[in-house]
């Protein structure tokens, strides 16, 4: 939220921040809603109306929806026939966003291989802060939990 309302508050142009907010979910296959909700709540932080600029508009039925920007359907009304107005960024972002599905168990199952290996290095799993910033971080921050994760699987 607070990266997306600095970007409305810098005053970036709507479809680089609404490319922004589709990071965790694109706004497709009914997921309209959650961005234009991040979108409100990161309007209320930036302490602007996400209407005036142009980063949500007004469909006929009075809901908030993502605004039609650039050339998009060059002019049809997409919300009147109950279609999104969609550029390819959003979900090509929350695409590329999406490495959340193996780096969160990969930092799991990182963790607990190198609390098994650590006393074989001299570090107690059981001390934590000296486990966690000597050892732990120390090679999380060399070799990434997903690389971990495929070397122990070799």
């Amino acid at each position: 939220m607070l990266s997306i309302a600095e970007a409305m508050k810098r005053g970036l142009p709507p479809e680089f921040v609404i490319t922004q907010a589709s990071a965790h979910s694109a706004p497709t296959s009914g997921n309209e809603l959650k961005v234009v909700n991040w979108l409100r709540a990161a309007a209320i932080i930036a302490q602007i109306d996400p209407v005036a600029g142009e980063y949500l508009t007004v469909d006929g039925q009075y809901n908030l929806r993502l605004p039609a920007v650039r050339q998009l359907a060059n002019g049809v009304n997409l919300n009147a026939q109950a279609q999104t107005d969609l550029l390819v960024e959003y979900a090509l972002h929350n695409l590329s966003d999406s490495d959340f599905n193996p780096s969160g168990p990969a930092v799991g199952e990182a963790q607990v291989l190198l609390a098994a290996i650590a006393s074989t290095l001299g570090y107690n799993p059981a001390d934590s802060t000296t486990f966690n910033t000597k050892f732990r971080n120390v090679v999380l921050a060399n070799l990434s939990a997903e690389r971990l994760l495929i070397i122990s699987q070799s």
